[in-house]
């Protein structure tokens, strides 16, 4: 799917060599409705599409970046490749670094940006499992609740493999309290917004690889199962003003934001440290060469890099995302024992 780049980057060990970064691609970025700007699309529906977003050098990575990490950690759920492999996956935060769509980001909220959270969600063919309807802010901890999400599309997604599915115009409703499922081991959330929502009001969300549709914290939104011969994977990437606390005392050290541009808003948020590359164990892709020669990679982070195996950071990654997972999972239980 990724081609010859991506089959070259699913091995590892020593001995490997760093791409260069190849010549940036002109692109434009270019909505549905061209009438209307990106933000008062936003406040009209609650969400907006950007076609190529992203050029299809960097999508060819991204796949092959999916590839590397479902054969690193088949222990994982496919839906559930969680934001803290992130620490030590300098790829990932390549891709969340990009220019372009912290450009984006930056129509929304400013140009003093954090990355809050991002994740993959990777239905396999014939058994990925189906998202109920939910608020994404129901879930989040921020102070004040300002976020833009982006969902980038790493496969062709539509209605046969499990697209994304939006209410139009539902944003303008307040977070709802969540409702625990019954079902959790089809479902990939183990909660959900308990709403009736009407036929007419749901958009399905048709994108091509590289595509990206942004929407609102409030917005019920959710996915089908997808029951097609075909992967639908997409990348969430959730940008913050640094302006906007994350609080997760329990979970701190899971949920460290990533100062990602402008300036820093003191005793707001303590940032974490961008992820060193190291060819024992790192993802292979353009610009890697240069890569911890970035100022926010801090010197420590690549004398640690230096010192881990492979096998030491697919443990640490294993070991926070089943934080998360089973943190979703005593959700569950304390909103069920609410129940009357």
């Amino acid at each position: 799917m990724a081609g010859l780049l991506a089959s070259r980057n699913l091995v590892v060990g020593a001995g490997r060599k760093c791409l260069r970064p190849v010549a940036s691609i002109h692109r434009q970025l270019c909505s549905e409705e061209q009438s209307e700007s990106l933000t008062e699309q936003l406040d009209r529906d609650g969400f907006v599409i950007v076609r190529n977003a992203v050029n299809s050098d960097l999508v060819r990575e991204i796949q092959g970046h999916v590839d590397f990490l479902l054969k690193r950690y088949p222990e994982l759920p496919p839906e559930h490749l969680h934001h803290p492999l992130i620490e030590y996956d300098a790829f990932w935060m390549r891709v969340a670094s990009e220019p372009a769509l912290l450009d984006l980001a930056s129509q929304f909220i400013g140009d003093d940006i954090a990355l809050f959270a991002s994740h993959y969600f990777c239905k396999m063919p014939r058994k990925g499992k189906r998202v109920r309807w939910h608020q994404d802010g129901a879930y989040w901890f921020l102070k004040p609740m300002k976020v833009v999400s982006m969902w980038l599309a790493v496969d062709k997604s539509d209605t046969t493999n499990g697209c994304l599915q939006v209410v139009r115009g539902s944003h303008k409703q307040p977070l709802q309290e969540l409702t625990p499922s019954v079902n959790v081991g089809n479902d990939v959330l183990s909660s959900y917004t308990d709403v009736k929502v009407k036929k007419k009001d749901v958009v399905d969300i048709e994108l091509q690889p590289g595509d990206v549709e942004i929407h609102h914290p409030n917005i019920i939104h959710g996915s089908k199962a997808n029951k097609s011969d075909r992967r639908r994977c997409g990348l969430t990437l959730r940008y913050i003003p640094t302006t906007t606390q994350v609080y997760a005392p329990a979970l701190y050290d899971v949920m460290s934001p990533w100062h990602m541009r402008g300036q820093v808003v003191p005793n707001v948020n303590q940032y974490a440290t961008w992820p060193a590359f190291h060819p024992s164990y790192s993802y292979i892709f353009n610009g890697c060469a240069e890569w911890n020669q970035k100022p926010n990679i801090f010197q420590s982070a690549v004398d640690e890099s230096r010192l881990l195996t492979e096998a030491a950071v697919k443990k640490l990654g294993l070991r926070k995302v089943q934080r998360i997972i089973d943190d979703l999972q005593a959700t569950s239980k304390v909103l069920k024992a609410k129940e009357p």
